[in-house]
């Protein structure tokens, strides 16, 4: 069902402070998602609070959830789940709204003080591209779930011998159940659930 942006804050005053990031879970999330949801789910969640910030900033301003401590939180937050994900991360030549590094200061040095439509562009410009993979990602995951399947789980992904070979046995052939009869000490077994657009590198190498 996805995550809404309001996960990611309290509820605050209610008036002077309506949105309060919660700076715990964001920082959680740069090691793992939060119980309940997929990196997937929190990545275009991340995406569309960014998005959805800067374009605010750059325009008319209303309806902003960040500020110039909280959005950098977000940033790497986001990098990190989009690096689970084996996804490039956005690279940000600014890192909040104000300020020598700021979105404003960006803008002015480079012709856009006169048009919101050229602010819009040059964060699409940036977020865009991660946008459009993790739709790729959340459609192949559509597609998988959708589809039958063996049942069971994954399995059989055995590697990294240091010294003696491990000696496995077939215990069911119809299941495809092995198991380390001897030497299990001397390699490594992944036994983490799969992700839904499949197992890449980076996250294995990250195990």
């Amino acid at each position: 069902m996805g995550m809404e942006l309001t996960a990611f804050f309290s509820s605050g005053d209610g008036w002077a402070q309506p949105w309060v990031l919660d700076v715990e879970l964001v920082e959680y999330l740069r090691f793992g998602p939060p119980a309940g949801h997929t990196d997937l789910e929190v990545a275009i969640a991340l995406t569309r609070l960014l998005h959805h910030d800067f374009v605010s900033y750059g325009t008319d301003g209303q309806g902003r959830h960040l500020d110039d401590e909280s959005v950098p939180l977000v940033i790497k937050a986001h990098r990190a789940v989009l690096e689970r994900l084996a996804l490039e991360p956005p690279v940000w030549p600014f890192r909040t709204f104000d300020g020598p590094r700021g979105f404003g200061t960006y803008w002015r040095a480079n012709d856009m003080s006169g048009s919101w439509k050229a602010r819009r562009d040059c964060v699409e410009q940036i977020l865009g591209p991660a946008r459009d993979a993790l739709e790729d990602l959340q459609e192949l995951e559509y597609e998988r779930r959708f589809t039958r399947g063996p049942s069971g789980s994954f399995k059989n992904l055995i590697f990294a011998a240091d010294g003696v070979k491990p000696e496995i046995v077939l215990r069911d052939a119809v299941n495809n159940e092995v198991e380390i009869v001897r030497h299990a000490d001397t390699c490594l077994v992944f036994t983490d659930p799969l992700p839904p657009h499949g197992l890449t590198w980076r996250q294995m190498v990250a195990w």
